[in-house]
């Protein structure tokens, strides 16, 4: 369940630009490619992806996600997977505007316009989502696809469904710091400027990094989010082989300090030197 959330998400989160030639003629809607693409919507919305799979292409095909690729089995395990978040999962009929068309590269495309609704099994919510895409043909297998449409909403019943099910990868750092005598907010502020920067530059599974002064200026608190042990242990290892590392211990005096969420063995085994408390998830969603 956990990778195929991983999956999901991944796939909903799609900008990939998709790049063709001129149009050199639209084919009439009792096209094929326009027939095969109804069969598999309605496969879809009945929950019954997988009986079309014999209409993809093998992994040679050209899945892509959020440009990322994806193989066959998975484009079919996460389809079959939005109906493990989703009930009563449709699309318009009535709304879609589904045309094929070939151009001038030789390329024969179908292309599809409508609202997909479903209701979320966690969160109760009632979705509905304008959703464009694409299908490249090759022999009548279908050899390319691309999804176009905002994630936000499926994202939220993602997060729901981690929070019951306490599948999240997520992690989070969480403390309170003393600012060490002699030490103004104007040197938190510079320090943390400079440390921010580097985070930034150089940790992408660090994705929420956030540091808070008590109005006194003597304490601040932080919360750090890591999309899984392994990037909460990375951003750990870089801050102690970086020169930040030492500023930031001749700046603060460690006061508390917890990890949140599903740590890992290693993550566990870092914590022991920074005197941490871990907290497994009960409760709630982590963004």
């Amino acid at each position: 369940m956990k990778k195929l959330l991983l999956l999901f998400s991944t796939i909903i989160l799609s900008c990939t630009q998709v790049t063709t030639g001129d149009l050199s003629g639209v084919l009439d809607d009792n096209s094929t490619e326009v027939q095969m693409t109804k069969e598999l919507m309605e496969k879809y919305a009945e929950g019954n992806f997988r009986e079309i799979a014999d209409m993809i292409s093998d992994d040679s095909g050209e899945y892509y996600f959020n440009n990322v690729k994806v193989d066959k089995e998975g484009w079919l395990s996460a389809a079959e997977g939005h109906h493990d978040l989703f009930d009563n999962i449709k699309n318009d009929s009535e709304g879609i505007n589904l045309t094929s068309a070939d151009y001038n590269n030789g390329t024969t495309w179908s292309m599809a316009w409508f609202q997909w609704t479903g209701k979320g099994k966690y969160t109760g919510e009632e979705v509905k989502i304008i959703v464009h895409h694409g299908f490249r043909f090759e022999d009548e297998k279908i050899v390319a696809a691309y999804h176009f449409f905002d994630p936000s909403l499926l994202d939220r019943e993602v997060k729901a469904a981690e929070a019951m099910n306490k599948t999240s990868t997520k992690v989070l750092g969480l403390a309170e710091l003393i600012v060490n005598k002699g030490f103004s907010s104007s040197d938190v502020e510079e320090f943390l400027s400079r440390f921010s920067k580097f985070v930034r530059e150089t940790e992408p599974g660090t994705y929420d990094f956030g540091y808070f002064i008590s109005s006194d200026g003597k304490r601040v608190n932080l919360v750090e989010k890591y999309y899984t042990s392994s990037d909460f242990v990375y951003h750990l290892n870089n801050f102690e082989q970086s020169e930040y590392s030492k500023e930031f211990m001749t700046l603060f005096t460690l006061d508390k300090v917890i990890i949140a969420g599903d740590a890992s063995d290693e993550l566990k085994a870092k914590a022991i030197a920074y005197g941490a408390e871990l907290r497994p998830q009960v409760g709630g969603w982590i963004n």
